[in-house]
């Protein structure tokens, strides 16, 4: 068995040090035998030494008396110390044949579009509700056609494939006029370009039923630029901080609303924090503690 990180590398070991690689045929890759993992196991030598084996959600973390051991997306040696655990503390056990699998799915954008497509063909054949949520981040929801175009939930993909498709989503999607139930996004819309966010919502309500609900839960830019700018000091004064988040096109509460009148949307009910309409709504993950609950995001829902 290998142990994969959160972000899809292997965890090696060189030289005495924990470090990212890429190709599990390396033979720096660290490797157990399943007896040898089991929850609460402190390992007795090899690259683990000294370190415990413990759950963390739909994963394992490995705790020491440094604290847990971390690997980010940005840097080659995997770090010890960690207080809390979260993404790049959680790591995951895989065989090469379910190693294999992901890596074709994370690999491959049009066999992952394909795939999707008949995934939503067999939900419409079996009579059961489409529900999609692009742009799923580290919070894949069951029930869901999650979406994205990096893998940031390698054990949900292990265990759900059929749940979980990775490729550049905003496009056009293969699939009928009129078949989908709902849709759920979350601090998605300000990642994309203010032409790519028409293209979106266009391409969205396209595939919607007519009367269902899509769900935008974004970050509101007027809470921004008013909470954290100060405009007495012109140009200098202006909140810039978004940008250190990626958010490329941040929206308002009208912007969104014109935007989505628009392009032919019925209703657009502006809501609070886990109080969708639809019959399909589920709570609410975002935002996290870097902008209010109440104030910083918009909270919309869109019928067709």
């Amino acid at each position: 068995m290998l142990v994969m990180t959160n972000h899809g590398t292997i965890l090696g070991w060189n030289s005495g040090e924990l470090i990212q690689i890429t190709d599990p045929n390396d033979s720096r890759a660290v490797r157990f035998d399943e007896v040898e993992i089991e929850v609460d196991k402190i390992f007795s030598g090899g690259p683990l030494h000294g370190f415990q084996i413990k759950t963390v959600g739909r994963g394992v973390g490995f705790l020491n008396d440094e604290g847990y051991l971390s690997a980010s997306g940005d840097r080659v040696n995997v770090e010890t110390g960690r207080t809390a655990m979260a993404g790049w503390e959680t790591f995951s056990f895989v065989s090469d044949d379910s190693l294999s699998s992901f890596t074709k799915s994370t690999s491959d954008p049009e066999a992952e579009m394909n795939r999707f497509r008949r995934k939503v063909l067999s939900l419409i054949e079996a009579g059961q509700p489409v529900k999609i949520y692009p742009g799923c981040g580290y919070a894949p929801r069951d029930g869901f056609l999650n979406l994205d175009i990096v893998c940031m939930q390698p054990n949900y993909m292990l265990e759900k494939p059929d749940n979980y498709f990775i490729f550049p989503f905003v496009c056009k999607w293969d699939i009928p006029d009129n078949c989908v139930d709902y849709i759920f996004t979350e601090d998605f819309m300000e990642h994309v370009s203010q032409l790519m966010q028409w293209q979106f919502l266009t391409e969205t309500r396209r595939v919607l039923k007519s009367g269902s609900w899509q769900r935008v839960n974004t970050p509101d830019i007027i809470w921004s630029m008013k909470n954290r700018s100060d405009f007495s000091r012109g140009f200098d004064g202006v909140y810039t901080g978004e940008l250190e988040y990626e958010h490329i096109a941040i929206l308002s509460h009208l912007q969104l609303k014109e935007i989505a009148q628009t392009i032919g949307y019925k209703e657009i009910i502006f809501t609070t924090h886990s109080h969708g309409v639809s019959e399909y709504s589920e709570a609410d993950i975002r935002p996290g503690p870097d902008r209010d609950k109440i104030g910083g995001n918009i909270y919309a829902d869109l019928k067709k």
